[in-house]
């Protein structure tokens, strides 16, 4: 007799996972953007909320609509995203109302600082390299979104060569290689519109 229920391992990895990134990401939300902690870095216990919440791409996506969110929401408000029921955020790809720049860099710089911590640790498992990949990718969406493409480039391959099959690293490093920028950066001569990368 065979059996409908699905037992490939990787089940047994993905649930925990994405269970684990939901429950830590309003404490994320709050690690990433806290103005008690000015400093970029983040201390070990932060670090592994925000590793955490960052292993799961639906987690991530909430995180970016919250970095990016101009009436800055507080993070007891945040939600995971939905893929059925939730619309891509606009900031994902760079349009809606400019972020809010000092928000943007404080937040990317406290990821990648997550992943630095991760890198020095180095523990062993899989969820552990899926999150600080995740980490160092919304660093480098950070930074892209900040009209910085060379950061962004070297913090998403920093985060493919931690997680070779991160989403979200992969599609900051097509953006940057393509010449696309958000739509709210300014170019050279003070225009708000579209930029690109030369």
């Amino acid at each position: 007799m065979t059996s409908s229920t699905n037992t490939h391992p990787s089940t047994f990895v993905r649930w925990p996972r994405e269970i684990a990134a939901a429950v830590t990401l309003r404490a994320a939300c709050a690690a990433l953007v806290a103005p008690e902690h000015p400093e970029d870095a983040l201390d070990p216990r932060r670090a592994v909320v925000v590793t955490t919440a960052c292993g799961a791409l639906a987690t991530r996506f909430a995180l970016v609509a919250f970095i990016a969110a101009r009436d800055t929401p507080t993070p007891r408000s945040v939600r995971s995203f939905d893929p059925f029921r939730d619309p891509t955020p606009p900031a994902l790809t760079g349009t809606g109302p400019a972020p809010d720049r000092v928000r943007l860099r404080v937040a990317g710089d406290r990821c990648a600082s997550a992943w630095r911590h991760w890198r020095a640790e180095r523990p062993g498992g899989v969820d552990d390299a899926i999150g600080a990949a995740g980490a160092l990718a919304l660093a480098a969406w950070c930074s892209w979104a900040l009209g910085s493409p060379a950061r962004a480039l070297v913090r998403a391959q920093h985060a493919l060569d931690t997680w070779a099959d991160d989403p979200l690293a992969a599609l900051v490093a097509r953006s940057v290689r393509a010449g696309n920028g958000p739509s709210w950066s300014t170019d050279h001569t003070g225009r708000t519109g579209s930029s690109t990368v030369g």
